[in-house]
């Protein structure tokens, strides 16, 4: 019988996200581990990218 993991959360903010990333860096994961640890992350790391506020890319271009 294969064990059952209780689901990964996904980090929520960027000091979370950055825990996760150390963590992930310095365990010896594998297998399915490795990857739902991955795939949590990459998932955070989106979800945040598309949440910050769009940036200005040349601050005072629009008073040329």
């Amino acid at each position: 019988m294969a064990e059952s993991t209780p689901p990964l959360s996904i980090p929520k903010t960027p000091d979370e996200l950055e825990k996760a990333i150390q963590h992930y860096r310095n365990s010896d994961l594998h297998d399915q581990e490795l990857f739902e640890q991955w795939q949590a992350i990459r998932l955070a790391a989106l979800e945040q990218k598309t949440n910050e506020p769009a940036v200005d890319p040349v601050p005072g271009e629009a008073s040329y």
